[in-house]
């Protein structure tokens, strides 16, 4: 069971960081590397979840409880994220105000690069 929840947060991983770079890489288009993606991260998400329980069931000590607030605000974030993907899906070129709704502004991108010395 443990085996199957590490290679689940591994997808999971897999798919935050196919977001960041998709985003990352394209500016006046967006990839379909974002929907996929966020999807891989929605589905492996819920996956997580589910297993979750029998674990925290089997040994309430090693595996803390499910906070549902938590889970709830990163199912927000990730519809919200494939919501704006897919609506934005087909066109040649996004509006100025889409990027920043889905994590990338030059402003937030600079203030990253200046902290963190790249």
């Amino acid at each position: 069971m443990e085996l199957a929840r590490n290679i689940l947060l591994i997808l999971h991983l897999a798919g935050m960081a196919g977001i960041l770079i998709s985003l990352l890489a394209s500016r006046t288009k967006l990839s379909a590397g974002v929907t996929h993606s966020a999807l891989l991260s929605f589905i492996t998400g819920l996956a997580l979840v589910g297993i979750r329980y029998p674990l925290a069931a089997s040994d309430p000590v090693k595996w803390e409880a499910i906070d549902h607030v938590k889970i709830s605000i990163k199912l927000v974030i990730v519809l919200a994220i494939l919501i704006i993907a897919y609506v934005n899906k087909k066109k040649a070129t996004l509006s100025p105000m889409v990027l920043p709704w889905l994590g990338r502004s030059e402003e937030h991108t600079s203030e990253l690069q200046s902290r963190f010395g790249i």
